[in-house]
């Protein structure tokens, strides 16, 4: 177990600081780069990774039932859709409170609906220890959100304007419609750890099983992720950002942040095999909340909270809180 929350620990550490790569990667329009990204990140590292440590995992995969692969891969499709606006909503709110707003409700839903969809409901005390750490998780995005508004707010009141109120609201309802969707994404991975199953029984070592339900997921979501980006890229005919002036380090910020974010998820399905019964539960819960401390640290190096002194210390208690409500999502992992 130890060594699922240090893998886990890893896949926390990719997933808080991938965010990096959606800002700044002119001259590269949105879509020329998200195009890149779900080609690499979302198909082909995946699918070339467990590939390596399950050569025949399709055989597995085939041997799945339909229904189980459907829900896995439309959970997937929902998932894509929201990461869409996930990238939006960074452009227009920044990385700290996109990743604040998105992984508050995608971890208390991701984990919990598994929970009860699959009847793993642990024993009393198990279950009464991860409630309470969901509830001091929730209450640390709440005053982290706090934050972000009050930054936002004191932004607008500089400025005296209105459209930074205008994006800031646009932005929150971005980054809490991908919440809803990237809880889609561990109902689907849990959905497709059927697969994995199968292929334990026939001797693959869960650790690396694992990883074939990570394809089944997002099949559903390179669908929707790379369709949406190839047909603005067509209409908008920005696949000429591929060879505009500059373009080589927007090359290598995409394929950069597509390697970076399936490195978390890789981490995070291995991460789970280790922890347990609970392990994509109490896992998904670990995942979005250290995530969300990573990326917040990444948001204050990058100047996002420079000059905004009562918002920060707001941003810093907030951590601490989720620090917190990682303790006790651990402990309630232990009594599992």
């Amino acid at each position: 177990m130890v060594y699922g929350f240090l893998l886990l620990l890893l896949a926390c550490f990719f997933q808080g600081s991938f965010g990096l790569g959606m800002k700044k990667y002119q001259p590269f329009s949105w879509e020329a780069f998200w195009t890149i990204f779900s080609l690499v990140g979302i198909l082909m590292i995946p699918v070339l990774w467990t590939w390596i440590e399950v050569p025949d995992f399709f055989s597995f995969i085939k041997q799945t039932p339909g229904d189980v692969l459907w829900t896995a891969s439309i959970c997937g499709f929902i998932w894509g859709i929201s990461s869409i606006m996930f990238g939006k909503a960074i452009d227009t709110i920044g990385v700290s409170l996109t990743y604040g707003v998105n992984m508050g409700i995608s971890a208390s839903l991701g984990s919990l609906i598994p929970l009860f969809i699959f009847g793993n409901i642990p024993a009393a005390g198990s279950f009464t220890v991860l409630l309470i750490g969901t509830a001091i998780m929730l209450g640390g995005v709440v005053v982290i959100t706090r934050a972000g508004l009050l930054k936002e707010k004191m932004l607008a009141a500089a400025s005296a304007g209105s459209a930074t109120g205008g994006g800031l609201s646009k932005g929150l309802i971005i980054a809490s419609v991908a919440g809803l969707g990237s809880a889609a994404m561990n109902i689907g991975f849990s959905y497709a750890s059927e697969a994995a199953d199968i292929a334990v029984a026939a001797g693959t070592p869960r650790i690396s099983a694992s990883l074939i339900s990570w394809v089944i997921t997002l099949s559903g979501g390179f669908v929707a992720n790379f369709v949406y980006a190839l047909v603005l890229l067509i209409k908008n005919r920005t696949y000429r950002d591929y060879v505009a002036k500059g373009a080589a380090m927007a090359y290598v910020k995409a394929l950069a942040t597509a390697l970076i974010w399936y490195l978390a998820l890789g981490f995070y399905a291995k991460a789970t095999a280790l922890l347990g019964p609970l392990g994509s539960v109490v896992g998904w819960l670990a995942f979005n909340g250290l995530s969300l401390i990573i990326s917040n640290a990444w948001g204050l190096k990058d100047g996002e909270w420079k000059g905004f002194a009562a918002p920060k210390k707001l941003l810093l208690w907030g951590n601490v809180i989720l620090i917190l409500s990682w303790i006790v999502v651990g402990i309630a992992n232990s009594m599992a």
